[in-house]
């Protein structure tokens, strides 16, 4: 049911002016410097010791949420330079689309239930967890079954039960800008568990019965990973019924993320350096782009123009068409939008963290 937001929405403090994003940190013999993105402080909430960024749309308004006690959550919202508190009742932000639109859950200890909070100010609340949202206002997430769990999809006003087939659960995972559901499908004993696409009514398994889909696209590709006899796991792209092994030779490969143009941001595991490295797949082509100079290097984030978000056990960075930035701060980034900017948090010395943001250097185009 819709109802309106609790309280007035008021304006609690305004983010830092940005720093001047130009010093160079490093440089490797014959390679360019790596340049330093200062963070854009976005403030934060008052009495909360943590405060994050989840999500920006293209506009570059942000959503995020701080706390200081698990289940104490608050949500705001940083737009034109100010930082908003949201209702109660949308607590915990998880995306905001280019409309505006917002939506999340409410942390529980057992549950949490979602919301959509409309660009109106006015609060749908969702009898299931929010797991993804796209441009057009779907929102899919789980919801609580008696025995088990169902997917679910609110579009235009309503919620829809995906089900599951007879005896087994299901949960959403993504969705796509043009509709298409990624989730599971799980069986009571979880011995037959398997990746699916929701398509005309029904849940399809992925054609590789031990492969895991972690996004898909707006061509209904999926990627992800599958394990083998030996227990190996190696990147995939399921595209229709046709699967694709993208690192045969790769014993510990996976694939995260997929944009719209089939560029594709995954990661590798070498056990004997204990040393993890960052690939993409571009047009078929595999390019290993290193460890970003840190233990446990991982892909966070792929937009649509190509630009990838890497976290490393030391540092964070951003990498668009071959040139490489270090996100500065103590980054911690969580998002990127299509026009390259980041979103996630800044370690301060205290101990505690601010929601922030990075943008382009002044000589990136």
């Amino acid at each position: 049911m819709t109802a309106a937001a609790t309280g007035t929405i008021v304006v609690l403090s305004a983010g830092a002016a940005t720093a001047a994003p130009s010093t160079a940190v490093s440089r490797a013999a014959g390679d360019d410097p790596i340049v330093t993105v200062s963070p854009v402080d976005l403030g934060a909430l008052p009495s909360f010791t943590y405060v994050s960024a989840t999500s920006i749309n293209d506009r570059g308004d942000i959503v995020g949420s701080g706390y200081s006690a698990p289940y104490d959550t608050h949500g705001f919202r940083w737009s034109r330079g100010a930082l908003t508190a949201l209702p109660d009742t949308a607590r915990g932000p998880l995306r905001i689309n280019n409309a505006g639109q917002i939506a999340g859950s409410i942390p529980g200890r057992f549950y949490s239930p979602g919301f959509v909070l409309r660009p109106d100010g006015s609060v749908v609340h969702l009898d299931f967890s929010v797991s993804d949202q796209n441009e057009r206002g779907q929102v899919v997430g789980t919801g609580p079954l008696t025995g088990g769990t169902h997917a679910m999809l609110w579009r235009d006003g309503h919620t829809v039960d995906l089900g599951a087939p007879a005896g087994q659960s299901s949960g959403a995972r993504a969705i796509s800008g043009n509709g298409w559901i990624l989730g599971d499908v799980q069986t009571n004993d979880h011995a037959h568990d398997h990746s699916a696409r929701w398509i005309r009514g029904r849940w399809v398994p992925l054609p590789t019965a031990t492969g895991y889909g972690s996004d898909i696209n707006n061509r209904g590709d999926v990627v992800g990973w599958a394990a083998t006899p030996t227990g190996d796991t190696h990147a995939m792209l399921w595209q229709g019924d046709r699967a694709t092994d993208l690192d045969p030779h790769d014993p510990l490969s996976t694939a995260v993320a997929i944009n719209d143009a089939g560029q594709i941001l995954g990661s590798t595991y070498d056990p004997a350096t204990n040393v993890g490295h960052i690939l993409l797949w571009d047009h078929g082509r595999r390019t290993q782009l290193g460890d970003f100079g840190g233990l446990f290097a991982r892909p966070v984030a792929l937009n649509e123009r190509g630009d990838i978000v890497v976290a490393t056990s030391t540092a964070a960075f951003r990498r668009s068409h071959g040139r490489t930035e270090r996100l500065g701060g103590s980054a911690q980034p969580i998002a990127i939008n299509n026009r390259g900017q980041v979103v996630g948090s800044t370690s301060l010395p205290d101990g505690t963290s601010h929601a922030a943001r990075w943008d382009w250097p002044e000589r990136h185009p």
